[in-house]
């Protein structure tokens, strides 16, 4: 009887270590992948659906020129030339000389951005039959990385179909280059 409690708690004492060595394994595992993202920028969040004025005016320069190239991409309650992303980044109205630098300066290869310089950054009205809205839009910077996430509402006449992130972009020598975009994929093609 005392050999079978000893090869009880001998299975137990190897379960356990088992345990506690996938214990270990997970917080390596989680503490590593949280450590990778360094900041996440949130300028439209999906409580409110509304564009952070204050975070959005504050982004740093290359930020704001990704945000520049998001803000042509989908829009933003947009009524006539004026959406609200656009205004936040400080550029005016839609397809403004200052929003089509700011995305030539960080894009200056990108077929997307080449496409919708080329259509002055137009987006339709958010009272016509066709628009779209960022319900979401957030920059997460890793450490050779961004990705951009989103969630974009697109109606068209009645018909609601949203389109979601992420796409992400890799940030060197002062320029972005796509690495995987879901938003305008078709071009990249």
């Amino acid at each position: 009887m005392d050999t079978d409690i000893g090869f009880i708690f001998a299975g137990i004492n190897i379960t356990m270590k088992y345990i506690s060595a996938f214990l270990v394994a997970l917080f390596l595992t989680t503490s590593w992948s949280a450590s990778q993202a360094q900041k996440t920028y949130t300028l439209i969040p999906i409580k409110t659906k509304k564009v952070n004025m204050t975070l959005v005016a504050g982004l740093p320069g290359y930020l704001k020129g990704l945000a520049a190239l998001y803000s042509a991409m989908g829009g933003s309650d947009c009524i006539e030339l004026h959406c609200e992303l656009t205004s936040a980044l400080g550029l005016g109205k839609q397809g403004s000389d200052a929003q089509k630098n700011l995305i030539k300066k960080y894009f200056p290869n990108d077929k997307v951005a080449k496409l919708i310089i080329g259509q002055d950054c137009y987006l339709s009205p958010s009272t016509s039959s066709s628009f779209s809205n960022f319900q979401f839009l957030s920059f997460t910077i890793f450490k050779d990385s961004i990705q951009v996430n989103y969630q974009l509402a697109v109606l068209d006449h009645g018909n609601v179909k949203n389109i979601n992130g992420p796409d992400i972009y890799i940030f060197k020598n002062q320029v972005f280059r796509n690495k995987k975009r879901v938003l305008y994929a078709w071009i990249d093609k």
